[in-house]
C-alpha cells in the first residue's frame, strides 16, 4: 500500500483494502486473516471502515497526545545539540559516539536517544 500524509496509508489505500476484504470474505474467508495478511490489525480495518460510512471521506482524524511528556527537552537545548552535532569535531559522528566523548569532558546534557530525537525533529 502507498503512503500517505505523515507516513500513513492514504484514505484511497484504505479504501482498496475494504474492497479487496470485502470481496475475499464474500468468497468465505475471515477478516481476521486478511488482516494478517495486510499486516494490519483487525480493529484498524474496522476504523477504516467506520470513516468510511455515511458520508465518510475516510480520512484519519484522529489527534495525537495532548499529555505533556515532563522529560522532554527544551528548545534552548534542542538547539544545543545541533550546534554541538555540527561542530567540526563531531559532524561526522553518530550520538553514540558524541554523548560518551562529552561525558568525559564532564559535559552531559542529553542521552544518545534524546541526541537522535533531536536530530530527527530538526
Amino acid at each position: 500500500m502507498g503512503r500517505g500524509r505523515g507516513g500513513l496509508t492514504s484514505a484511497a489505500d484504505h479504501r482498496r483494502a475494504l474492497e479487496i476484504l470485502d470481496g475475499a470474505v464474500a468468497a468465505g474467508a475471515t477478516a481476521l486473516r486478511l488482516a494478517e495478511l495486510l499486516a494490519i490489525s483487525l480493529r484498524t480495518l474496522q476504523r477504516w471502515r467506520r470513516q468510511f460510512t455515511g458520508d465518510g471521506d475516510g480520512v484519519d482524524r484522529r489527534k495525537g497526545s495532548t499529555r505533556h511528556v515532563a522529560h522532554r527537552l527544551s528548545h534552548q537545548e534542542l538547539q544545543w545539540i545541533l550546534v554541538v552535532c555540527n561542530q567540526p569535531h563531531y559532524a561526522l559522528l553518530p550520538p553514540a559516539q558524541i554523548v560518551p566523548d562529552l561525558a568525559d569532558q564532564g559535559e552531559f546534557l542529553a542521552s544518545g536517544s534524546s541526541f537522535y530525537c533531536g536530530l530527527h525533529e530538526h
